[in-house]
């Protein structure tokens, strides 16, 4: 299954080079040749395992063993890996757009996208003319207002 991982990154990469588009058409052919259960003509999936472990083989040998004997396992696992990293981008881009944050309907949650959640205007308070309580001590107070 790495011929899916394959089509998936040498496809965006294609959009931009054209070293990557004859990758990506390779993969793509290897994808809908597995998804007719019929094995893959191209031999793309064997090149890149070949790739693989012959820059682990570098580096250690026996780690290069252990990845080439299970090297359709760890497709697998990296194929769900990045089905379901796409499943949360997508629920999260979700939210943000209908909600307003990552969380959903319960904004509690902290939202990288949300610059709310991590506003200094509203976790600081001037207490003198000079000084601020905040979380962290990098705020001051100009004009009755806290800035970083």
């Amino acid at each position: 299954m790495i011929c899916v991982i394959a089509m998936v990154v040498f496809g965006i990469l294609g959009i931009f080079s054209v070293k990557y588009r004859t990758i990506a058409k390779e993969s793509f052919d290897c994808v809908f040749r597995r998804i007719t259960l019929r094995p893959c003509t191209t031999g793309l999936d064997e090149r890149l395992k070949g790739q693989i472990t012959g820059k682990l083989m570098k580096r250690s040998p026996k780690i290069a063993a252990f990845t080439y004997k299970y090297f359709e396992v760890f497709s697998w696992l990296f194929l769900i890996l990045l089905i379901g990293s796409l499943v949360y981008s997508g629920i999260s881009a979700y939210n943000l757009i209908a909600y307003g944050n990552c969380g959903g309907p319960d904004p509690e949650d902290f939202c990288v996208f949300d610059p709310s959640t991590y506003s200094t205007d509203e976790a600081c308070e001037c207490t003198t003319d000079k000084d601020c309580t905040c979380p962290e001590s990098v705020c001051k107070c100009l004009d009755g207002k806290c800035v970083p």
